[in-house]
Order: structure tokens, then sequence, then C-alpha cells
């Protein structure tokens, strides 16, 4: 659905206006993307698996530091798992179609190596 002369006058005004008192506002709506939200969540998640891992490695100090290393392992794994997942499916960034293509040729490589087909 198509807006009036008049919608677009409007919406317009709105723009200029918030353009005038809140510059800074409008410089993060125009460059703060959903897979950019999502490549932080997967950078912080990497960070949390190495905090994990180093973690893990306390275990000799104290048992409970490596549970709770392999715990923040663990969930940091499956959101930057869930992250990467979001940004493949998203067609609209070129990171999201070389992870979808990347993906693509290797399972029809294996495909084609696989002595059982």
């Amino acid at each position: 659905m198509s807006l009036s002369d008049r919608e677009r006058r409007i919406l317009s005004d709105i723009e200029a206006r918030l353009h005038e008192e809140d510059p800074k506002l409008v410089r993060t709506v125009r460059s703060t993307t959903v897979s950019s939200r999502a490549r932080r969540q997967v950078k912080l998640a990497v960070a949390g698996f190495v905090v994990g891992f180093l973690l893990l490695f306390l275990t000799a100090a104290h048992i409970t530091w490596g549970i709770v290393g392999f715990g923040l392992m663990l969930v940091s794994t499956v959101h930057g798992a869930n992250m990467l997942k979001h940004i493949g499916s998203d067609e609209n960034t070129r990171l999201g179609g070389q992870l979808r293509g990347g993906f693509h040729r290797y399972m029809d490589g294996r495909r084609r190596d696989d002595p059982r087909t």
C-alpha cells in the first residue's frame, strides 16, 4: 500500500525534526541492523566460550570452577550457533550468503565423496 502525498510530507517533516533534535539517534538507527546485533552476540558467545574454557582448566583448583566453565562453554556455544543460524537465514547480508553457500558446497562435497551413494 503506497502513501499519499500528504502522508509522505508528514513523514518527511517528522524525519527532519528528529534529525534536528537528536542526530545521534538518527545515526544509530541508520547504522544498526539485525545482523549487526547478531554479529555482536556471536562475538560475545566466542568470548564466553574462551572464558569458560579457561575456567574449565581451573578444575585443578576447585571442581566448582570446572563445572561453571563447562556450563558457560555450553551456553555460549548454543547461543552463538543460534545467532549464526539467524545471520545465515538473513538473505540481505553478505555473511548470510557466505554461510549458506559454504554449507551447501560442503554438503555437496560430502555427498560426492560418500562411498555409500
